[in-house]
């Protein structure tokens, strides 16, 4: 009997514990799914632009997976009435220091992007560990425009006397090459990695890209690779296979490499 009364008691207590638990759960997620909904701009909560920024960052001081999760969805999400609210989430992301949202942010890094996302993915990117598919993301986009795809605003037709406002622009995209290539020296050896698999750098076949990249990366780890291309290369005769030639003598001189 005694035992019937202390498994009662205790399936007793584990049902108010777990009552209590899903309470304090549904007291906390109903605010964060508030300010989730403001930030995201959903009809019957948008305020305005202003308030809806103002709602990512309550929604940041929340902690945990759910909260990163909302953030991440306001960081990836198109918000044509509150844009600021996007770059707001990826700001707010980036002092989360979670790898995993590295590769998602990254994934924003296309030309058809606003520039002041693309911005701000790439300063959320310098201070978040990039391994990966987050490398493989900013190689992608950089090479697109090493191809000479324009970006979003450079479909934008200027008239005359708008010079300063194209150069202005112009100085902004630099400057955000330059984050990302600050990201790639400081994940030096995945970015060779990844070089080397989706490049050719190693073979007798690297891409004029991946060639260019090491040495402007300054990346002399590159060096035994491209000297192996190098060597493959010259078994080959020159009127039966092209090969980037020039472009790899130029990566070997760069760089140094003996």
């Amino acid at each position: 009997m005694d035992m019937r009364k202390t498994l009662k008691g205790l399936l007793a207590f584990v049902v108010a514990v777990a009552f209590v638990a899903e309470a304090y759960i549904s007291y906390r997620n109903k605010p964060m799914d508030r300010l989730y909904a403001e930030a995201a701009g959903y009809p019957q909560f948008y305020r305005g632009s202003g308030e809806s920024v103002d709602a990512v960052r309550k929604l940041a001081t929340y902690r945990g997976r759910r909260s990163t999760s909302m953030l991440l969805n306001l960081a990836l999400r198109n918000n044509p009435l509150a844009p600021e609210a996007q770059t707001e989430a990826i700001k707010a992301l980036q002092e989360r220091q979670d790898p995993e949202v590295a590769s998602p942010l990254a994934n924003l890094l296309q030309p058809h992007e606003g520039l002041k996302t693309r911005q701000a993915a790439a300063t959320a990117l310098r201070n978040l560990p990039c391994k990966g598919e987050c490398i493989r993301a900013i190689l992608h986009y950089l090479e697109r425009i090493w191809r000479g795809e324009p970006n979003y605003e450079d479909r934008i037709v200027h008239l005359p006397g708008s010079e300063d406002v194209a150069a202005s622009l112009k100085e902004d995209q630099e400057k955000l090459y330059g984050t990302l290539y600050s990201v790639l020296r400081r994940e030096r050896m995945e970015t060779l990695g990844a070089i080397m698999k989706f490049h050719g750098v190693g073979s007798s076949d690297p891409s004029p890209f991946g060639l260019e990249l090491v040495s402007r990366l300054g990346v002399h780890e590159a060096c035994p690779y491209l000297l192996q291309s190098d060597r493959e290369i010259q078994q080959l005769p020159s009127e039966f296979y092209k090969a980037p030639r020039q472009e790899l003598q130029a990566a070997l001189t760069s760089l140094n490499c003996k």
